[in-house]
């Protein structure tokens, strides 16, 4: 990764393990580049990991919206354009535009956040952090990542399609699944028995829950003509975990 500041881009080298068997970016890798950028931007404004663990907090994205034109691949290179479009209550929108190495957009992103404590996750208020206030919101995003209706497990009426475990490798430093993993397990889903063929150019999910390590996830797939939804839930206590849909 390298960043343009002149330019405020964020460049990413598409390697190999980042990419599906048709040499796509895979919407997981996507999703990781699309949080380093926000980690690495919110940073340059004095808002980072290094000041967020001295506020014993943390940034927790709750839901995105991913639309691609195009699916860059292999190495292939990307830049990645974001910004806040400020807080409303608790809630922080953030932005992105995503290119390819002829600066032609290729996609875009829209996604909400907010600030949490790091031990019990409860939601911090921004008016309570010193400086936050650059961040008031003054034009909301014109874009918006939808909440989803979960799909119930009375309504599913199945048994799940796929089960995945929160193992060391899916645990970030929040000490819970990285959000990108929850991606990964949708795009699992979604492929389990459709054709790889098939291009996502369009993914919306939405988090409800955190999961812990040792836990075990129950994915669920319902398809519509036009759209999947993929639920996952803890199978011990069927807490509502995520809500993925994927436009067809």
């Amino acid at each position: 990764m390298r960043y343009l500041e002149k330019e405020n881009l964020f460049a990413f080298s598409i390697i190999g393990p980042e990419t599906d068997i048709h040499d796509r970016l895979h919407f997981h890798s996507l999703f990781a580049m699309l949080q380093e950028a926000a980690c690495l931007d919110v940073d340059h404004h004095g808002f980072g990991a290094d000041k967020m663990d001295a506020l014993e907090a943390c940034w927790l994205v709750l839901r995105m919206r991913v639309v691609m034109h195009r699916i860059p691949k292999w190495k292939d290179t990307i830049y990645i354009k974001t910004w806040s479009s400020g807080y409303q209550r608790v809630f922080f929108n953030r932005d992105f535009d995503i290119f390819d190495s002829d600066m032609n957009k290729i996609g875009e992103a829209t996604s909400v956040w907010l600030i949490a404590h790091q031990g019990d996750h409860r939601p911090v208020r921004p008016q309570t952090i010193e400086g936050m206030e650059m961040y008031e919101c003054v034009t909301p995003s014109e874009r918006n990542a939808p909440k989803l209706k979960p799909v119930s497990l009375t309504e599913s009426d199945t048994s799940p399609l796929l089960k995945k475990y929160a193992d060391f490798s899916d645990i970030d430093r929040n000490m819970h699944v990285n959000n990108t993993r929850y991606v990964a397990w949708s795009l699992d889903a979604f492929y389990k028995d459709l054709p790889h063929d098939h291009e996502v150019k369009e993914l919306t999910i939405n988090y409800s829950s955190e999961v812990k390590p040792g836990e075990e996830i129950s994915i669920y797939r319902t398809q519509s003509e036009d759209r999947v939804q993929i639920d996952g839930y803890e199978t011990n206590t069927g807490r509502h975990v995520f809500t993925t849909e994927i436009l067809l």
